[in-house]
Order: structure tokens, then sequence, then C-alpha cells
């Protein structure tokens, strides 16, 4: 087990970068990720809690200003990744995706207060964070479940974590891709293609990328213009349990949010009995 823990800290120390850690050691994924870096977090609060801090800092650094945090924050504007930031055109502070991914961020912080004792100064920036998180959440109720239904949609298969999962073959099958489509991928060119999506799932992916782009990413439209809008179980799932943790932290540093309390997903939470409280 010790070379084991050993062998986990030499790869999360390799990848890093000033303030973030890329998810690998190759070129496949030469940017900052979303969910990534919530396990990275999670990863490095076991033995270095500064560095986990500054994953999640950094990533909210990157929010915008209507609240979403991108799948994707390009810290290094120098690489043949596609789609990059100029491909995007997008982001706040930082060049960006116009996208994101599932919401785990409040299931990590939770999980590491759980188990470490923090100081007042450290108290501090998680506050901080608690607040970017909470105005996250905000974004996906407002803008992602317009109706109240209690059921936020995802409007790309990339924001589902799962990419290329056949659970969007029916979905994506309706998505029309355009005879003068071009784009030039390089995945496929830095590992072995057999472990990459097809080309006619990449072309759909980037169609639907083109019309978010075309409609600026402006998230009061695109609920009903994408060309894609999929209510994701497992997506789902994870917003549930991260209102319920996200909920806590709120108690934990003396926050509110009507917003939060009253969605149809919080009241499912907040009404559950407890032996049953279960995600």
């Amino acid at each position: 087990m010790e070379d084991f823990i050993k062998s986990a800290k030499k790869v999360l120390l390799g990848n890093k970068k000033k303030g973030y850690t890329l998810p690998t050691n190759n070129k496949l994924y030469p940017a900052q990720w979303n969910w990534d870096s919530g396990f990275i977090a999670l990863g490095y609060s076991h033995f270095k809690l500064k560095y986990a801090l500054d994953e999640i800092k950094t990533l909210i650094r990157g929010q915008w200003k209507d609240g979403m945090i991108p799948h994707i924050l390009f810290h290094d504007l120098n690489t043949n990744y596609y789609p990059n930031h100029s491909v995007w055109a997008c982001g706040n502070k930082i060049h960006s995706s116009g996208i994101t991914q599932p919401p785990i961020l409040a299931i990590i912080l939770k999980l590491i207060l759980d188990k470490k004792r923090i100081n007042n100064k450290d108290k501090t920036e998680f506050k901080k964070i608690v607040k970017g998180i909470l105005k996250y959440h905000k974004w996906f109720i407002k803008f992602r479940d317009p109706n109240n239904s209690g059921l936020v949609s995802i409007l790309h298969p990339w924001e589902s974590g799962y990419d290329n999962s056949p659970l969007w073959d029916d979905p994506m099958s309706k998505v029309k891709v355009p005879k003068n489509l071009k784009y030039k991928r390089g995945d496929n060119k830095v590992i072995n293609p057999e472990y990459r999506p097809l080309d006619i799932d990449y072309d759909r992916y980037v169609t639907i990328k083109n019309h978010l782009r075309k409609n600026n990413y402006n998230p009061k439209k695109l609920y009903k213009a994408s060309l894609f809008n999929v209510v994701d179980v497992g997506f789902n799932s994870i917003f549930l349990r991260a209102n319920k943790d996200l909920l806590k932290l709120l108690n934990t540093f003396n926050l509110q949010s009507t917003e939060l309390c009253q969605h149809p997903l919080s009241l499912l939470v907040l009404h559950i009995p407890k032996q049953q409280h279960r995600v």
C-alpha cells in the first residue's frame, strides 16, 4: 500500500503546473479540466492541503460572471490540442471552453473538510470557494432547469464526463453535420485512434460546439436552442449529492441560499428521512 501511495503522489506531482495539475502526463489533455481538478484536489488533500486549495482556487478563478465553471481552462495557449482556446473563443479571466462538467466540487470540498482540521486562514479560503460553488449551483438551477422541474440538462456529451458513451447514440444521431465542416483533430495523433471517438462522433461534437459558439454561449437561449439537450441520470445523481453536500457546507460557514433550498432537487434531499439519505 505504501508503494501505491508513493506512486500516486509521484503522478500528481509529476503532472503539476503552477496552480493546477494536468489530467495526464502526455499531450492528450494539456490543460486544466473541471472535475479532474476536483479529484486531483482530493488526492492532494491527503498530503498537501495547500496544493488542494490551489487546484480548486485556480478553477474557481476561471468561473464565468454568470456562475458557470467551464470544463476546460486553457492556461497554456501554445498547444496543438483541439478544440483549443481560439476555437472556443470564450472565457472570463482565463481562456476556457464554453461548456461545463459534472459538479463534484461541493462533494470534494466536504470530503476534505470531513477529514481535515483547518486553521482560520484556510477557513477563509474555504468560505470563498463555497461561495463560488454556490454561484455555480445557482447557474445550473437558473439556466439548465429553467422550468424548475428538479432535473438539469446537459447541452453537450462532453459535459457528462463519459463523452462517447453509447447513451448518446440516439440524441447524437439527430445532429446534422454541415457538409463544409472543417477542423483538425489532434487526439488520435497522440494515442491509438482505436481508443478514441469515431470521426462521425467528433463531427457531431464539433457541430454542437460550433452551434453553441454561434449563439455566444448564451445560457438563456441555449436551453431551447441547443442541438443536444439531455437529462442524464448520472449527471443529476451527482448534482443531487452535490446539493446535499453544499447545503451542509453553507451551514458550516453560516451561508444561506433561498434558490438552492427551494429547488425541487434540494427539497428532495431535505425531506428524505436520514436512514434513506442515499444517492
